[in-house]
Protein backbone atom coordinates (compact mmCIF):
# COMPACT_ATOMS: atom_id res chain seq x y z
CA UNK A 1 0.00 0.00 0.00
CA UNK A 2 1.44 3.30 -1.05
CA UNK A 3 2.11 6.02 1.49
CA UNK A 4 2.86 8.79 -0.98
CA UNK A 5 0.99 12.02 -0.46
CA UNK A 6 -1.54 12.54 -3.19
CA UNK A 7 -1.18 8.97 -4.38
CA UNK A 8 -4.04 6.55 -4.57
CA UNK A 9 -4.63 3.09 -3.25
CA UNK A 10 -6.19 0.35 -5.35
CA UNK A 11 -8.31 -2.07 -3.38
CA UNK A 12 -9.53 -5.49 -4.27
CA UNK A 13 -13.17 -6.48 -4.74
CA UNK A 14 -15.48 -5.16 -2.01
CA UNK A 15 -12.55 -3.50 -0.23
CA UNK A 16 -14.05 -0.01 -0.54
CA UNK A 17 -17.20 -1.04 1.29
CA UNK A 18 -17.46 -2.34 4.82
CA UNK A 19 -21.02 -3.25 5.61
CA UNK A 20 -23.01 0.00 5.52
CA UNK A 21 -19.82 2.09 5.30
CA UNK A 22 -18.29 3.34 2.07
CA UNK A 23 -14.60 4.17 2.43
CA UNK A 24 -13.82 7.44 0.64
CA UNK A 25 -10.19 8.09 1.61
CA UNK A 26 -7.30 6.35 3.31
CA UNK A 27 -5.98 8.24 6.32
CA UNK A 28 -3.05 6.02 7.14
CA UNK A 29 -1.87 2.69 8.45
CA UNK A 30 0.46 1.36 11.10
CA UNK A 31 1.72 -2.03 12.12
CA UNK A 32 -1.69 -3.37 13.10
CA UNK A 33 -4.45 -1.24 11.62
CA UNK A 34 -5.58 0.77 8.62
CA UNK A 35 -7.61 3.95 9.03
CA UNK A 36 -10.14 5.39 6.59
CA UNK A 37 -12.55 8.27 6.21
CA UNK A 38 -15.94 6.73 5.47
CA UNK A 39 -19.54 7.72 4.83
CA UNK A 40 -22.90 6.18 5.65
CA UNK A 41 -25.48 7.22 3.06
CA UNK A 42 -29.26 7.05 3.16
CA UNK A 43 -32.46 8.43 1.63
CA UNK A 44 -33.01 12.13 0.94
CA UNK A 45 -29.31 12.86 0.58
CA UNK A 46 -28.41 11.60 4.05
CA UNK A 47 -24.62 11.50 4.54
CA UNK A 48 -22.85 10.83 7.81
CA UNK A 49 -19.07 10.92 7.92
CA UNK A 50 -17.13 8.73 10.30
CA UNK A 51 -13.69 7.23 10.71
CA UNK A 52 -13.07 3.51 10.30
CA UNK A 53 -10.15 1.74 11.93
CA UNK A 54 -9.70 -1.76 10.54
CA UNK A 55 -7.25 -4.43 11.65
CA UNK A 56 -4.92 -5.38 8.83
CA UNK A 57 -6.28 -8.44 6.97
CA UNK A 58 -3.05 -10.42 7.34
CA UNK A 59 -3.24 -10.00 11.13
CA UNK A 60 -6.95 -10.76 11.54
CA UNK A 61 -6.18 -14.49 11.68
CA UNK A 62 -3.53 -14.06 14.38
CA UNK A 63 -5.27 -14.63 17.75
CA UNK A 64 -2.78 -12.44 19.63
CA UNK A 65 -3.06 -9.42 17.36
CA UNK A 66 -6.80 -9.82 17.03
CA UNK A 67 -7.00 -9.96 20.82
CA UNK A 68 -5.12 -6.65 21.10
CA UNK A 69 -7.40 -5.00 18.57
CA UNK A 70 -10.54 -6.26 20.26
CA UNK A 71 -9.20 -5.16 23.66
CA UNK A 72 -8.95 -1.64 22.29
CA UNK A 73 -12.38 -1.95 20.69
CA UNK A 74 -14.02 -3.09 23.92
CA UNK A 75 -12.40 -0.27 25.85
CA UNK A 76 -13.31 2.35 23.25
CA UNK A 77 -16.91 1.18 23.18
CA UNK A 78 -17.24 1.73 26.93
CA UNK A 79 -16.02 5.34 26.80
CA UNK A 80 -18.90 7.80 26.58
CA UNK A 81 -18.12 11.38 27.59
CA UNK A 82 -18.29 14.82 25.93
CA UNK A 83 -14.50 15.14 26.22
CA UNK A 84 -13.62 11.72 24.77
CA UNK A 85 -13.94 10.80 21.10
CA UNK A 86 -17.05 8.68 20.61
CA UNK A 87 -16.94 5.12 19.30
CA UNK A 88 -20.08 4.42 17.28
CA UNK A 89 -19.65 0.75 16.51
CA UNK A 90 -17.36 -2.24 16.81
CA UNK A 91 -18.09 -4.55 13.92
CA UNK A 92 -17.10 -7.53 11.82
CA UNK A 93 -17.71 -7.96 8.10
CA UNK A 94 -16.57 -11.41 7.06
CA UNK A 95 -12.96 -11.66 8.22
CA UNK A 96 -12.61 -7.87 8.54
CA UNK A 97 -12.78 -6.39 12.05
CA UNK A 98 -13.24 -2.65 12.51
CA UNK A 99 -14.06 0.23 14.85
CA UNK A 100 -16.26 3.12 13.65
CA UNK A 101 -15.70 6.47 15.36
CA UNK A 102 -17.21 9.93 15.18
CA UNK A 103 -15.97 12.46 12.65
CA UNK A 104 -14.83 15.78 14.07
CA UNK A 105 -13.92 19.07 12.43
CA UNK A 106 -11.08 20.80 14.19
CA UNK A 107 -7.40 20.61 15.02
CA UNK A 108 -5.11 18.64 17.35
CA UNK A 109 -3.63 20.85 20.05
CA UNK A 110 -0.06 20.50 18.81
CA UNK A 111 -1.09 21.99 15.44
CA UNK A 112 -2.95 24.81 17.17
CA UNK A 113 0.08 25.70 19.28
CA UNK A 114 2.35 25.50 16.26
CA UNK A 115 0.24 27.72 14.02
CA UNK A 116 -1.39 30.13 16.46
CA UNK A 117 0.51 30.36 19.76
CA UNK A 118 0.20 33.36 22.03
CA UNK A 119 1.10 35.81 19.28
CA UNK A 120 -1.92 34.57 17.37
CA UNK A 121 -4.24 35.16 20.28
CA UNK A 122 -4.20 31.87 22.18
CA UNK A 123 -3.76 33.16 25.72
CA UNK A 124 -2.40 31.23 28.68
CA UNK A 125 -5.90 31.11 30.16
CA UNK A 126 -7.31 29.62 26.94
CA UNK A 127 -4.57 27.02 26.95
CA UNK A 128 -5.36 26.11 30.57
CA UNK A 129 -9.08 25.81 29.81
CA UNK A 130 -8.30 23.30 27.07
CA UNK A 131 -6.29 21.24 29.56
CA UNK A 132 -9.10 21.43 32.14
CA UNK A 133 -11.53 19.84 29.68
CA UNK A 134 -8.90 17.30 28.68
CA UNK A 135 -8.60 16.31 32.35
CA UNK A 136 -12.37 15.86 32.51
CA UNK A 137 -12.21 13.33 29.68
CA UNK A 138 -9.29 11.54 31.30
CA UNK A 139 -11.13 11.32 34.61
CA UNK A 140 -14.02 9.59 32.86
CA UNK A 141 -11.63 6.98 31.46
CA UNK A 142 -9.86 6.57 34.80
CA UNK A 143 -13.17 5.98 36.60
CA UNK A 144 -14.49 3.51 34.02
CA UNK A 145 -15.97 0.32 35.45
CA UNK A 146 -17.07 -2.97 33.99
CA UNK A 147 -20.78 -3.77 33.79
CA UNK A 148 -20.64 -5.38 37.22
CA UNK A 149 -19.06 -2.27 38.74
CA UNK A 150 -15.49 -3.61 38.78
CA UNK A 151 -13.00 -0.76 38.20
CA UNK A 152 -11.12 -1.21 34.92
CA UNK A 153 -8.22 1.02 36.06
CA UNK A 154 -7.76 2.49 32.59
CA UNK A 155 -4.57 4.47 31.94
CA UNK A 156 -4.24 6.40 28.66
CA UNK A 157 -0.40 6.24 28.69
CA UNK A 158 0.03 8.74 25.85
CA UNK A 159 -1.38 12.07 27.04
CA UNK A 160 0.21 14.65 24.73
CA UNK A 161 -0.88 17.69 22.69
CA UNK A 162 -1.09 15.34 19.68
CA UNK A 163 -3.91 13.45 21.38
CA UNK A 164 -6.02 16.43 22.46
CA UNK A 165 -8.40 17.61 19.74
CA UNK A 166 -10.17 20.99 19.67
CA UNK A 167 -13.15 21.34 17.34
CA UNK A 168 -14.09 24.50 15.51
CA UNK A 169 -16.99 25.03 17.90
CA UNK A 170 -14.77 24.76 20.97
CA UNK A 171 -15.17 21.16 22.11
CA UNK A 172 -12.14 19.41 23.57
CA UNK A 173 -11.73 15.68 22.94
CA UNK A 174 -9.17 13.18 24.22
CA UNK A 175 -8.29 10.84 21.35
CA UNK A 176 -6.19 7.75 20.67
CA UNK A 177 -6.84 5.22 23.38
CA UNK A 178 -5.02 2.75 21.11
CA UNK A 179 -2.29 2.07 23.68
CA UNK A 180 -4.43 2.65 26.76
CA UNK A 181 -4.39 -0.24 29.17
CA UNK A 182 -7.10 -1.71 31.34
CA UNK A 183 -5.31 -3.62 34.07
CA UNK A 184 -7.45 -6.72 33.58
CA UNK A 185 -7.19 -6.62 29.78
CA UNK A 186 -7.16 -10.07 28.23
CA UNK A 187 -4.21 -9.22 26.00
CA UNK A 188 -1.68 -8.70 28.76
CA UNK A 189 1.29 -8.59 26.41
CA UNK A 190 1.00 -5.88 23.78
CA UNK A 191 3.82 -6.62 21.39
CA UNK A 192 5.61 -3.75 19.72
CA UNK A 193 3.62 -0.97 21.33
CA UNK A 194 5.47 2.17 22.31
CA UNK A 195 3.71 3.00 25.54
CA UNK A 196 3.82 6.75 25.35
CA UNK A 197 6.21 9.36 24.05
CA UNK A 198 9.32 9.80 26.16
CA UNK A 199 8.81 13.58 26.25
CA UNK A 200 5.56 13.17 28.22
CA UNK A 201 6.35 9.95 30.08
CA UNK A 202 6.05 9.56 33.85
CA UNK A 203 9.10 8.32 35.84
CA UNK A 204 7.47 5.01 36.74
CA UNK A 205 6.52 4.57 33.09
CA UNK A 206 10.14 5.19 32.10
CA UNK A 207 11.25 2.52 34.60
CA UNK A 208 8.92 -0.01 32.99
CA UNK A 209 6.83 -0.32 36.14
CA UNK A 210 3.10 -0.82 36.24
CA UNK A 211 1.34 2.51 35.98
CA UNK A 212 -1.93 3.94 37.24
CA UNK A 213 -3.90 7.12 36.53
CA UNK A 214 -1.19 9.26 38.14
CA UNK A 215 1.07 8.56 35.15
CA UNK A 216 -1.48 10.42 33.01
CA UNK A 217 -1.50 13.23 35.58
CA UNK A 218 2.28 13.53 35.22
CA UNK A 219 1.88 13.77 31.43
CA UNK A 220 -0.71 16.50 31.93
CA UNK A 221 1.84 18.21 34.18
CA UNK A 222 4.33 18.27 31.30
CA UNK A 223 1.67 19.89 29.12
CA UNK A 224 1.05 22.46 31.86
CA UNK A 225 4.79 23.16 32.14
CA UNK A 226 4.87 23.84 28.41
CA UNK A 227 1.74 26.00 28.61
CA UNK A 228 3.29 28.06 31.42
CA UNK A 229 6.65 28.61 29.73
CA UNK A 230 5.70 28.57 26.05
CA UNK A 231 8.45 26.08 25.21
CA UNK A 232 9.09 22.35 25.10
CA UNK A 233 10.25 20.78 28.36
CA UNK A 234 12.76 18.39 26.78
CA UNK A 235 13.52 20.24 23.54
CA UNK A 236 16.70 18.98 21.90
CA UNK A 237 17.54 16.50 24.68
CA UNK A 238 18.21 12.85 23.65
CA UNK A 239 15.68 10.29 24.82
CA UNK A 240 18.14 8.41 27.04
CA UNK A 241 19.06 11.65 28.81
CA UNK A 242 15.37 12.44 29.26
CA UNK A 243 14.77 9.00 30.76
CA UNK A 244 17.67 9.48 33.19
CA UNK A 245 16.37 12.88 34.29
CA UNK A 246 12.84 11.57 34.65
CA UNK A 247 13.93 8.70 36.87
CA UNK A 248 15.90 11.11 39.06
CA UNK A 249 13.18 13.76 39.19
CA UNK A 250 15.43 16.33 37.55
CA UNK A 251 12.79 18.72 36.20
CA UNK A 252 13.36 22.51 36.19
CA UNK A 253 10.74 24.81 37.68
CA UNK A 254 8.83 26.85 35.06
CA UNK A 255 10.02 30.11 36.64
CA UNK A 256 13.63 29.13 35.93
CA UNK A 257 12.76 29.44 32.25
CA UNK A 258 10.25 32.29 32.42
CA UNK A 259 10.26 34.45 35.58
CA UNK A 260 6.78 35.73 34.68
CA UNK A 261 5.09 32.37 35.31
CA UNK A 262 2.37 32.90 37.98
CA UNK A 263 3.43 31.46 41.33
CA UNK A 264 0.13 29.63 41.74
CA UNK A 265 0.51 27.94 38.37
CA UNK A 266 4.07 26.87 39.16
CA UNK A 267 2.92 25.17 42.38
CA UNK A 268 0.26 23.26 40.45
CA UNK A 269 2.72 22.23 37.74
CA UNK A 270 5.40 20.99 40.12
CA UNK A 271 2.91 18.99 42.17
CA UNK A 272 1.66 17.29 39.01
CA UNK A 273 5.30 16.55 38.08
CA UNK A 274 6.30 15.08 41.45
CA UNK A 275 8.76 12.19 41.21
CA UNK A 276 6.75 10.01 43.61
CA UNK A 277 3.26 9.34 42.32
CA UNK A 278 1.97 9.58 45.88
CA UNK A 279 2.97 13.26 45.90
CA UNK A 280 0.98 14.14 42.77
CA UNK A 281 -2.68 15.00 42.50
CA UNK A 282 -4.65 11.86 43.25
CA UNK A 283 -7.11 12.30 40.38
CA UNK A 284 -7.50 14.30 37.20
CA UNK A 285 -10.46 16.05 38.78
CA UNK A 286 -8.27 17.27 41.65
CA UNK A 287 -5.83 18.79 39.15
CA UNK A 288 -8.66 20.31 37.09
CA UNK A 289 -10.18 21.86 40.22
CA UNK A 290 -6.85 23.47 41.13
CA UNK A 291 -6.60 24.94 37.63
CA UNK A 292 -10.17 26.25 37.73
CA UNK A 293 -9.48 27.98 41.04
CA UNK A 294 -6.35 29.53 39.53
CA UNK A 295 -8.32 30.76 36.50
CA UNK A 296 -10.82 32.40 38.85
CA UNK A 297 -7.94 34.15 40.62
CA UNK A 298 -6.57 35.31 37.27
CA UNK A 299 -9.94 36.88 36.50
CA UNK A 300 -9.87 35.64 32.91
CA UNK A 301 -13.34 35.16 31.43
CA UNK A 302 -12.32 33.59 28.12
CA UNK A 303 -14.32 30.56 27.04
CA UNK A 304 -13.77 27.52 24.87
CA UNK A 305 -16.26 28.98 22.38
CA UNK A 306 -13.73 31.74 21.82
CA UNK A 307 -11.00 29.14 21.43
CA UNK A 308 -13.07 27.36 18.77
CA UNK A 309 -13.64 30.61 16.87
CA UNK A 310 -9.93 31.40 17.04
CA UNK A 311 -8.98 27.99 15.68
CA UNK A 312 -11.62 28.21 12.92
CA UNK A 313 -10.30 31.64 11.92
CA UNK A 314 -6.69 30.52 11.58
CA UNK A 315 -7.57 27.34 9.68
CA UNK A 316 -10.49 28.70 7.64
CA UNK A 317 -8.84 28.35 4.23
CA UNK A 318 -7.71 24.81 4.92
CA UNK A 319 -11.12 23.91 6.26
CA UNK A 320 -12.89 25.15 3.11
CA UNK A 321 -10.58 23.26 0.78
CA UNK A 322 -10.94 20.06 2.76
CA UNK A 323 -14.72 20.35 2.59
CA UNK A 324 -14.58 20.71 -1.20
CA UNK A 325 -12.53 17.54 -1.51
CA UNK A 326 -14.78 15.60 0.86
CA UNK A 327 -17.84 16.74 -1.11
CA UNK A 328 -16.24 15.50 -4.35
CA UNK A 329 -15.64 12.09 -2.80
CA UNK A 330 -19.19 11.96 -1.43
CA UNK A 331 -20.60 12.65 -4.89
CA UNK A 332 -18.51 9.81 -6.30
CA UNK A 333 -19.74 7.48 -3.58
CA UNK A 334 -23.34 8.44 -4.36
CA UNK A 335 -23.20 8.45 -8.16
CA UNK A 336 -21.28 5.21 -8.72
CA UNK A 337 -22.88 1.82 -8.40
CA UNK A 338 -21.62 -0.32 -5.54
CA UNK A 339 -19.63 -2.60 -7.85
CA UNK A 340 -18.00 0.39 -9.55
CA UNK A 341 -17.27 2.13 -6.27
CA UNK A 342 -15.58 -0.94 -4.83
CA UNK A 343 -12.86 -0.80 -7.46
CA UNK A 344 -12.05 2.93 -7.55
CA UNK A 345 -8.76 4.24 -6.23
CA UNK A 346 -8.95 5.89 -2.83
CA UNK A 347 -6.94 9.09 -2.30
CA UNK A 348 -4.32 8.62 0.37
CA UNK A 349 -4.35 11.44 2.89
CA UNK A 350 -0.75 11.40 4.04
CA UNK A 351 -0.01 13.58 7.06
CA UNK A 352 -3.53 13.30 8.44
CA UNK A 353 -4.20 13.11 12.14
CA UNK A 354 -5.61 9.66 11.86
CA UNK A 355 -6.23 6.98 14.41
CA UNK A 356 -3.26 5.76 16.36
CA UNK A 357 -3.18 2.14 15.36
CA UNK A 358 -1.59 -0.26 17.77
CA UNK A 359 2.03 -1.11 17.01
CA UNK A 360 2.52 2.41 15.79
CA UNK A 361 5.74 3.38 14.06
CA UNK A 362 6.77 6.69 15.55
CA UNK A 363 9.56 7.38 13.10
CA UNK A 364 10.26 11.06 12.96
CA UNK A 365 8.33 11.90 16.11
CA UNK A 366 11.31 13.33 17.94
CA UNK A 367 12.46 15.29 14.89
CA UNK A 368 9.02 16.74 14.23
CA UNK A 369 8.32 17.62 17.84
CA UNK A 370 11.71 19.05 18.64
CA UNK A 371 11.57 21.29 15.58
CA UNK A 372 8.55 23.09 16.96
CA UNK A 373 8.86 25.28 20.00
CA UNK A 374 5.64 26.52 21.46
CA UNK A 375 5.09 30.22 21.08
CA UNK A 376 6.44 32.10 24.08
CA UNK A 377 7.45 35.61 25.08
CA UNK A 378 11.04 34.72 24.30
CA UNK A 379 10.42 32.61 21.22
CA UNK A 380 7.60 33.85 19.07
CA UNK A 381 6.38 31.82 16.12
CA UNK A 382 5.07 33.32 12.91
CA UNK A 383 1.46 32.43 12.15
CA UNK A 384 0.77 30.12 9.26
CA UNK A 385 4.00 28.15 9.33
CA UNK A 386 3.44 24.79 7.70
CA UNK A 387 4.00 21.56 9.53
CA UNK A 388 7.31 19.80 8.98
CA UNK A 389 5.31 16.84 7.72
CA UNK A 390 3.35 18.83 5.15
CA UNK A 391 4.13 18.63 1.46
CA UNK A 392 3.06 21.02 -1.28
CA UNK A 393 0.05 20.30 -3.42
CA UNK A 394 2.05 20.77 -6.60
CA UNK A 395 4.53 18.07 -5.64
CA UNK A 396 1.72 15.67 -4.85
CA UNK A 397 -0.19 16.51 -8.00
CA UNK A 398 2.85 15.58 -10.08
CA UNK A 399 2.39 11.96 -9.05
CA UNK A 400 -1.03 11.70 -10.70
CA UNK A 401 -1.39 10.74 -14.35
CA UNK A 402 -4.02 9.78 -16.92
CA UNK A 403 -7.64 9.93 -15.83
CA UNK A 404 -6.59 11.05 -12.35
CA UNK A 405 -4.89 14.21 -13.53
CA UNK A 406 -7.90 16.42 -12.93
CA UNK A 407 -8.25 15.16 -9.40
CA UNK A 408 -4.53 15.18 -8.73
CA UNK A 409 -4.31 18.71 -7.38
CA UNK A 410 -7.22 18.11 -5.05
CA UNK A 411 -5.72 14.89 -3.77
CA UNK A 412 -2.39 16.53 -3.25
CA UNK A 413 -4.05 19.38 -1.41
CA UNK A 414 -5.94 16.90 0.73
CA UNK A 415 -2.67 15.24 1.65
CA UNK A 416 -1.07 18.58 2.44
CA UNK A 417 -3.85 19.87 4.64
CA UNK A 418 -5.37 16.73 6.08
CA UNK A 419 -3.05 17.00 9.08
CA UNK A 420 -5.06 20.07 9.89
CA UNK A 421 -8.20 18.21 10.65
CA UNK A 422 -10.04 15.82 8.43
CA UNK A 423 -9.83 12.99 10.86
CA UNK A 424 -7.90 13.52 13.92
CA UNK A 425 -11.21 12.38 14.78
CA UNK A 426 -10.30 10.55 17.68
CA UNK A 427 -8.30 7.99 16.26
CA UNK A 428 -4.75 8.76 17.01
CA UNK A 429 -1.37 10.10 16.20
CA UNK A 430 0.27 7.94 13.59
CA UNK A 431 0.55 10.54 10.87
CA UNK A 432 1.26 13.30 13.38
CA UNK A 433 4.54 11.63 14.15
CA UNK A 434 5.26 9.94 10.85
CA UNK A 435 7.73 11.44 8.45
CA UNK A 436 6.39 11.25 4.91
CA UNK A 437 8.55 8.85 2.89
CA UNK A 438 10.56 10.54 0.15
CA UNK A 439 8.54 10.85 -3.05
CA UNK A 440 9.98 9.45 -6.28
CA UNK A 441 11.71 12.27 -8.18
CA UNK A 442 9.18 13.86 -10.56
CA UNK A 443 11.97 15.48 -12.54
CA UNK A 444 15.71 15.25 -13.01
CA UNK A 445 16.43 18.11 -10.62
CA UNK A 446 15.21 16.11 -7.61
CA UNK A 447 17.92 14.18 -5.75
CA UNK A 448 17.61 10.38 -5.99
CA UNK A 449 16.46 8.38 -2.99
CA UNK A 450 19.30 6.86 -0.98
CA UNK A 451 19.70 3.09 -1.23
CA UNK A 452 20.28 2.88 2.54
CA UNK A 453 18.21 3.83 5.56
CA UNK A 454 19.30 4.73 9.08
CA UNK A 455 17.74 2.73 11.89
CA UNK A 456 17.94 3.68 15.57
CA UNK A 457 16.51 1.37 18.24
CA UNK A 458 16.22 2.35 21.91
CA UNK A 459 14.84 0.01 24.57
CA UNK A 460 14.03 0.77 28.19
CA UNK A 461 15.44 -0.53 30.53
CA UNK A 462 19.00 0.10 29.27
CA UNK A 463 19.99 -3.44 30.28
CA UNK A 464 17.66 -4.90 27.66
CA UNK A 465 19.05 -6.95 24.78
CA UNK A 466 17.90 -6.18 21.24
CA UNK A 467 17.50 -8.84 18.56
CA UNK A 468 16.98 -8.22 14.85
CA UNK A 469 15.62 -11.21 12.96
CA UNK A 470 16.91 -13.46 15.74
CA UNK A 471 20.44 -12.01 15.89
CA UNK A 472 21.49 -10.02 18.96
CA UNK A 473 22.58 -6.45 18.25
CA UNK A 474 25.76 -5.18 19.85
CA UNK A 475 24.42 -2.23 21.85
CA UNK A 476 21.33 -0.64 23.39
CA UNK A 477 20.60 1.89 22.01
CA UNK A 478 21.58 0.66 18.58
CA UNK A 479 22.17 2.70 15.42
CA UNK A 480 23.04 1.31 12.02
CA UNK A 481 22.45 1.45 8.28
CA UNK A 482 20.55 -1.13 6.26
CA UNK A 483 19.56 -1.56 2.60
CA UNK A 484 16.28 0.17 1.75
CA UNK A 485 13.68 -2.56 1.14
CA UNK A 486 10.06 -3.54 1.81
CA UNK A 487 10.96 -6.81 3.55
CA UNK A 488 9.47 -7.24 7.03
CA UNK A 489 11.99 -7.57 9.87
CA UNK A 490 11.30 -8.62 13.45
CA UNK A 491 12.75 -6.61 16.33
CA UNK A 492 12.66 -8.26 19.74
CA UNK A 493 13.69 -6.82 23.10
CA UNK A 494 14.10 -8.73 26.35
CA UNK A 495 15.51 -8.10 29.82
CA UNK A 496 15.59 -10.05 33.05
CA UNK A 497 12.51 -9.28 35.13
CA UNK A 498 10.66 -7.67 32.21
CA UNK A 499 8.16 -8.96 29.67
CA UNK A 500 9.77 -9.43 26.25
CA UNK A 501 8.27 -7.48 23.35
CA UNK A 502 8.48 -7.79 19.58
CA UNK A 503 7.42 -5.74 16.59
CA UNK A 504 7.46 -5.97 12.82
CA UNK A 505 9.12 -3.21 10.83
CA UNK A 506 10.18 -2.55 7.24
CA UNK A 507 13.33 -0.65 6.34
CA UNK A 508 11.70 1.38 3.58
CA UNK A 509 12.76 4.66 5.22
CA UNK A 510 14.74 5.97 8.18
CA UNK A 511 13.39 4.56 11.44
CA UNK A 512 13.59 5.70 15.05
CA UNK A 513 12.12 2.94 17.19
CA UNK A 514 11.51 3.21 20.93
CA UNK A 515 10.30 0.29 23.04
CA UNK A 516 9.55 0.19 26.75
CA UNK A 517 9.44 -3.20 28.45
CA UNK A 518 6.93 -3.75 31.21
CA UNK A 519 8.22 -5.00 34.54
CA UNK A 520 6.91 -8.42 35.48
CA UNK A 521 4.79 -8.78 38.58
CA UNK A 522 6.45 -10.38 41.63
CA UNK A 523 5.79 -14.10 42.14
CA UNK A 524 3.34 -14.61 45.04
CA UNK A 525 4.70 -16.26 48.17
CA UNK A 526 3.73 -19.81 49.09
CA UNK A 527 1.64 -20.39 52.20
CA UNK A 528 4.67 -21.65 54.11
CA UNK A 529 7.17 -19.17 55.49
CA UNK A 530 10.14 -18.84 53.08
CA UNK A 531 13.75 -18.95 54.28
CA UNK A 532 14.97 -15.65 55.61
CA UNK A 533 17.41 -14.98 52.75
CA UNK A 534 14.82 -15.48 50.00
CA UNK A 535 12.12 -13.63 51.89
CA UNK A 536 14.21 -10.48 51.75
CA UNK A 537 14.37 -10.69 47.96
CA UNK A 538 10.61 -10.80 47.45
CA UNK A 539 8.76 -7.63 46.43
CA UNK A 540 5.21 -6.44 46.95
CA UNK A 541 4.63 -9.00 49.73
CA UNK A 542 2.18 -8.17 52.48
CA UNK A 543 2.89 -9.73 55.88
CA UNK A 544 0.29 -9.85 58.64
CA UNK A 545 1.76 -7.95 61.60
CA UNK A 546 2.28 -9.94 64.78
CA UNK A 547 2.10 -8.54 68.33
CA UNK A 548 5.42 -8.11 70.16
CA UNK A 549 6.32 -10.96 72.56
CA UNK A 550 5.49 -10.37 76.20
CA UNK A 551 6.84 -11.88 79.40
CA UNK A 552 3.77 -14.12 79.49
CA UNK A 553 4.54 -15.56 76.06
CA UNK A 554 5.13 -19.29 76.79
CA UNK A 555 7.71 -19.47 73.99
CA UNK A 556 9.72 -16.76 75.73
CA UNK A 557 9.07 -17.95 79.27
CA UNK A 558 10.05 -21.53 78.59
CA UNK A 559 6.48 -22.85 78.60
CA UNK A 560 4.92 -25.38 76.28
CA UNK A 561 4.12 -24.63 72.65
CA UNK A 562 0.58 -23.50 71.90
CA UNK A 563 -1.72 -25.78 69.92
CA UNK A 564 -2.39 -24.67 66.33
CA UNK A 565 -5.98 -23.55 65.70
CA UNK A 566 -8.07 -21.68 63.17
CA UNK A 567 -7.46 -17.92 63.01
CA UNK A 568 -10.33 -15.87 64.36
CA UNK A 569 -11.17 -13.41 61.53
CA UNK A 570 -12.23 -10.84 64.10
CA UNK A 571 -9.00 -11.12 66.08
CA UNK A 572 -6.12 -12.72 64.16
CA UNK A 573 -3.79 -12.33 67.14
CA UNK A 574 -5.61 -14.91 69.27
Amino acid sequence: MSTMEGSSVTKGPEANTLGKYRLIAELGHGGMAEVYLAVVQGPAGFNKLCVIKQIRPQLATDPEFLGMFLDEARLAARLSHPNVVQTNEVGQEGDRYFIAMEYLEGQPLNRILHRIGRDGGLTLAMHLRIIVDMLSGLHHAHELTDFDGTPLNVVHRDVTPHNVFVTYDGQVKVVDFGIAKAMNSSAETRLGVVKGKVAYMAPEQARGERVDRRADIFSAGVMLWEAATGRRLWKGIPDLTVLHRLINGDIPAPSSVDPNVPEGLEKIVMKALALRREDRYATSTDLATALEELLDEMGDKSSLREVGKLVAKHFDENRSKIRQIVEAQLKAAKSLATTEFQSINLPHLDGSAASGPMSVDRTGAREAMSSQDLSSPGTRRTNGVSSPTSLTASTAAATNTGSQAAAGSKRGLFGAVALIGVAAVGVGVWFMTQKPPPAPPPQATVAPVSSEVEVTITVTPPSAKIFLDGKELATNPYAGKFPREDKTHIIKAEATGFTARSRDVTFDKNRTIEMVLEQQAATPLATTTPPADTAKEKTKVIFVPQPPPTAEDPMKAGGTKKTNRTVDPNNPYQ
